[in-house]
This record gives structure tokens, sequence and C-alpha cells, in this order.
């Protein structure tokens, strides 16, 4: 797959460079899913050009902070920490692992597995950090620190809420 070319910050404003597409013109939905959906593509793609070079995509690195925060998890543990269904967690730690960033142990059952940053994987986390943040910066330098905060509470308590059951 080959990436868009980057562009200027501020051509970001009113514009989503997605994955597939050079750049896609957003617009406001009555649809509360589309409007999320579209938010997490947008933050997603400055995510992913901060750590482009990095070897890893978003979904992977927050998978490895995870595993750093919270080591022995099994892949249910994990997916469910991240809000993310059994099958993309599953496909995402098989890339870690692919990379040598993380390994799996059997658990309690041959069917269960546990899992573990190499030192592979811990080093990829602590040179990565620095444009992590960044990207957290950037975010916050254009929806402003209290939006930005105040966005990452609600959409905290949003997952919180709709996901119970």
């Amino acid at each position: 797959m080959t990436r868009a070319p980057r562009q200027s910050s501020a051509s970001l404003d009113n514009t989503c460079k997605c994955m597939y597409k050079e750049e896609m013109k957003i617009q406001s939905f009555p649809c509360y899913c589309a409007t999320l959906r579209q938010a997490a593509r947008a933050v997603t793609v400055l995510y992913e050009e901060m750590i482009a070079d990095g070897g890893v995509h978003a979904t992977q690195y927050t998978a490895l902070q995870v595993i750093e925060s919270a080591p022995n998890l099994t892949t249910t543990e994990l997916a469910e920490a991240m809000g993310i269904d059994q099958t993309t967690a599953t496909r995402t730690l098989a890339l870690i692992k692919k990379g040598g960033l993380a390994i799996d142990t059997v658990g309690q059952d041959r069917r269960q597995r546990r899992w573990n940053l190499t030192s592979a994987g811990q080093d990829r986390l602590r040179k990565l950090k620095p444009r992590w943040e960044a990207a957290q910066q950037a975010f916050e330098k254009r929806l402003g620190r209290a939006q930005a905060m105040a966005l990452k509470r609600a959409a905290y308590l949003a997952a919180s809420r709709v996901a119970s059951k």
C-alpha cells in the first residue's frame, strides 16, 4: 500500500487524508456513528503520519502500550482493554509478533495466549514515544488543549456507557 504524500498541518483543518484516498472533504453527518468514525479516521491519520517510519501503525503502538502497562494479558483481555473485537486484536498481535516486538505464551489452556513485550518491543516503544508525544501535542494544538481533554473524557464516557450491556 502506498502512502499519500504529506501535507502541511494547515491543510488538515477541513480535510482528512485517508489511507485509501488522497483527500476527503469532511462533512457534517446527522449520525453519531458516522461522525465519530470520521473523527477517529482523521485522528488516526495524524498519529500515523507522526510515526510513519517507525515500523508500526497507531493501533499496533497502542497494543504495545497496553502490553507494556499490563504484561501477560490474554488476547481477549487486550481486545477488551483496547475496545476492539477479538479478530482485530488477533490480527494486530500477529503483526506485532511477526515484527519481533512481542511474544505469546500458552495460557491456562492451549487456545489461550498471553502477551509480553520483547526487548525489541520495549526499544520500539521508547524510540517512538517522542513521536507519539508530538502527535498528542499536534492534536492539542489543532483542537485546543481544553477541548482535546474534554473530547477524550467524553469519548471514554461514551465508549464506557455504550459498550456496557
